[in-house]
């Protein structure tokens, strides 16, 4: 037993004297450093912006660890890869990218690898839809949403107070109105946002409609009388003054409203003051007796706005250049009119219609008086009469019959019996081809379609004209007429202002 406790003891101390010689003749002999001991390189890396549209440039820095000299090797995840430290690189299509990279030197290599790092993408577009988007309360309204490029956040605004975040959502309205609706969506590519203005409208119940009495219509009349039904047109018009005159006064109001105004434009420019209104007022109403008042108001006014015939050249089928310009004025002005009377609808036909038979209207009005002025010598002048385009836009507004006319013909008058003959003939041409073309319009009505709105309108337009016309002030037509021949005066006049009446008061 103390045998082999010797050996054991005798065993420790030389292993221990050999280790403390080796332990001596290597620090004698070589220094330190002779075992090292290193860490494997760590990767890493970093970019400043991770979502993009593409094409997506996107610039990698590189923060791995270990000891110099490094070799890289990047991996993009779109199938390209770079041996650069610190790389850029292009997304050209729209995904989520895998990004790698692997960083190695003389110790081993280490490798660092992030799922879904790089996003390239889109911006969301909102767009949605609702359904139903009318209706009466409580109302349950589907909203879903259309929005492209896949946007991750959803805020509604249904427009009565209340919001939802969610992506289809379910809102119910309670109270009646029409509201506004907003959709914002967004992802990390951006946000859009759409609103649709009086979009959903939430109503009460339909009330109980309540019998009204109806009024019975008028029977269409067959023949002639049927025919001028159908070319007047209806009378249900919704005009300002429908509340206290009947409909079939309409035309009488139009007649009596335009001789009112030029009544007050003669007194506006005659009165001079009021101290003497009481004389003119009497002086007027003696000439009334005497016959001559309604001759002494064209005078009157032609002298105060100083209208005669003015002398011009005329290169253009007879006509001067301001006459041309006149006339086309005057078929605006005309076509505008009518329009306003008739309640027509401005479809780009119905503006058509109306400016083309208004030009026939007028231009034939006028050439038939031009013809006899170059016949007989007159020297004649188209003017535009700001007078007469307030009455007719007046009467066309209050009472759906442009009365008026926007324009006169002025002619040099002579005072010797030849020159009133050639004068008489020259004014009763423009009425007489007005009352032609009111029949030919008239028989057009019959053919329906496009045709009876030009018929029914130049109808219209040529009746009004005709019984304009022959007024008897000097301004116009009728007064050389009544001076030259009365008896054809009154042929033409009686008969015209009857049917005048006949048409938009009786059928």
């Amino acid at each position: 037993m103390r045998f082999f406790t010797c050996i054991l003891l005798v065993a420790v101390l030389g292993t221990a004297l050999l280790l403390t010689s080796v332990a001596a003749d290597t620090t004698a002999g070589n220094g330190s450093g002779y075992i090292t001991v290193i860490n494997l390189p760590v990767a890493g890396f970093y970019t400043s912006i991770r979502y993009g549209p593409p094409p997506f440039t996107v610039s990698f820095a590189d923060t791995s660890q270990g000891f110099q000299p490094m070799t890289y090797h990047w991996d993009f995840g779109d199938g390209t890869n770079s041996a650069m430290q610190n790389p850029t690189h292009t997304y050209l299509s729209s995904g989520e990218y895998t990004v790698s990279l692997t960083v190695t030197n003389q110790f081993g290599s280490g490798t660092r690898t992030v799922a879904d790092f790089i996003w390239a993408g889109y911006p969301p577009e909102a767009n949605f839809s609702a359904l139903p988007s009318e209706g009466i309360i409580p109302l349950t309204v589907a909203f879903t949403d259309l929005s492209k490029n896949t946007p991750a956040d959803w805020t509604w605004d249904f427009g009565d107070g209340t919001t939802s975040s969610e992506q289809n959502p379910v809102h119910t309205y309670t109270q009646t109105g029409i509201y506004d609706v907003r959709l914002k969506v967004s992802s990390d590519f951006g946000s859009d946002a759409l609103s649709r203005t009086h979009y959903i409208n939430a109503s009460l119940p339909a009330p109980v409609p309540v019998p009204v009495p109806v009024t019975p219509v008028k029977a269409h009349a067959g023949g002639i009388v049927g025919l001028i039904q159908d070319a007047k047109g209806t009378t249900d018009k919704n005009l300002p003054t429908a509340a206290f005159i009947p409909p079939q006064f309409m035309a009488l109001a139009a007649v009596l409203t335009s001789l009112a105004v030029v009544f007050i434009q003669f007194l506006l420019v005659h009165i001079g003051s009021l101290a003497q209104l009481g004389a003119k007022v009497a002086k007027f109403f003696a000439d009334l007796a005497g016959g001559h008042a309604i001759e002494k108001i064209s005078d009157k006014e032609i002298e105060a706005r100083e209208i005669k015939a003015e002398r011009r050249e005329r290169p253009f089928f007879g006509l001067s250049a301001v006459e041309i310009l006149v006339l086309e004025a005057a078929v605006i002005m005309v076509a505008v009119a009518f329009l306003l009377a008739d309640r027509a609808a401005l479809t780009l036909q119905m503006v058509l219609i109306y400016i083309l038979v208004g030009a026939v209207s007028v231009i034939l009005h006028d050439f038939a008086h031009r013809y006899f002025a170059n016949r007989y010598g007159h020297d004649t002048d188209i003017q535009f009469w700001g007078l007469g385009t307030v009455i007719m836009f007046l009467t066309a507004w209050l009472y759906g019959n442009a009365f008026a006319q926007s324009y006169r013909n002025i002619v040099e008058r002579d005072e010797d019996a030849e020159e009133t003959r050639e004068l008489g003939i020259e004014m009763v041409a423009g009425p007489v081809i007005s009352i032609v073309l009111t029949l030919v319009f008239l028989f057009m009505v019959q053919f329906g379609g496009i045709w009876a709105i030009a018929g029914g309108l130049g109808f219209s337009i040529n009746l009004i004209t005709a019984v304009y016309s022959l007024i008897p002030i000097s301004t116009m037509d009728g007064s050389a007429i009544w001076k030259w021949n009365r008896a054809l005066y009154l042929v033409l006049f009686i008969p015209l202002v009857a049917f005048y009446f006949f048409t938009y008061m009786l059928v």
